[in-house]
């Protein structure tokens, strides 16, 4: 009879316990996300007024207070997501941790900061972001007109420049069939004089242009 008595004793003591323990060992979740929440990639997350419950009470994030962390961590740049093609998302996520428990995410918004449009060679030009070092806005050069420079020779064709009228960068070209070899040479030949000087054009400047370096 003592012998049951003892283990009906018992038995209660742990039916009470049990809610204790459980509260005890409640999931952090977080209560009140924190005041910022955009920012742009040359900037840290910033936890204040952060505040989440372990169950039992309300904890408001403190920078001494070592039992919080973050990924990204508070001294990683945040970065701009992207989706599973490679495009901008603006929304992302900072997860938050209390004493290595997971207690959930706050969503953020994280922008690019541009720099000045930035000749970028003769193709065009475009936006440096200050962050991430991506190009943003890549475009062609808008060139009104071009100067020709008269540097031609006999099978060199002449260059022509003109400046970029948005980024103000030089481009330099060349001028379509502006060597100088026919000029010399005049154009009173017959069909198949022509094909033929034609032809030796053709290789002779491909061979001074290789040798000249000209692309």
């Amino acid at each position: 009879m003592r012998t049951k008595k003892a283990l009906a004793v018992l038995l209660a003591v742990v039916m009470l316990a049990v809610p204790f323990a459980v509260m005890s060992y409640a999931a952090p979740a977080i209560v009140t996300a924190p005041v910022k929440t955009v920012y742009t990639d040359c900037e840290y997350f910033n936890p204040q007024g952060l505040v989440i419950s372990d169950g039992e009470n309300t904890i408001e994030y403190t920078p001494t207070d070592a039992d919080f962390s973050f990924v990204p961590a508070l001294n990683e740049y945040l970065s701009v997501a992207k989706n599973a093609d490679g495009e901008d998302v603006e929304t992302t996520y900072v997860e938050v941790y209390y004493k290595n428990q997971y207690a959930g995410s706050v969503e953020i918004t994280v922008n690019h900061v541009l720099g000045e449009v930035t000749n970028l060679g003769e193709a065009g030009h475009g936006q440096y972001c200050l962050g991430c070092g991506e190009v943003h806005n890549y475009e062609a050069h808008t060139i009104p007109e071009f100067i020709p420079n008269d540097d031609g020779g006999l099978f060199l064709p002449q260059t022509q420049t003109g400046v970029c009228e948005i980024c103000k960068g030089e481009v330099t070209e060349n001028i379509p069939d502006s060597e100088n070899f026919f000029s010399i040479i005049g154009t009173d030949m017959t069909a198949f004089e022509l094909q033929i000087f034609l032809y030796l054009d053709m290789i002779l400047v491909t061979l001074i242009q290789t040798l000249a370096g000209i692309r």
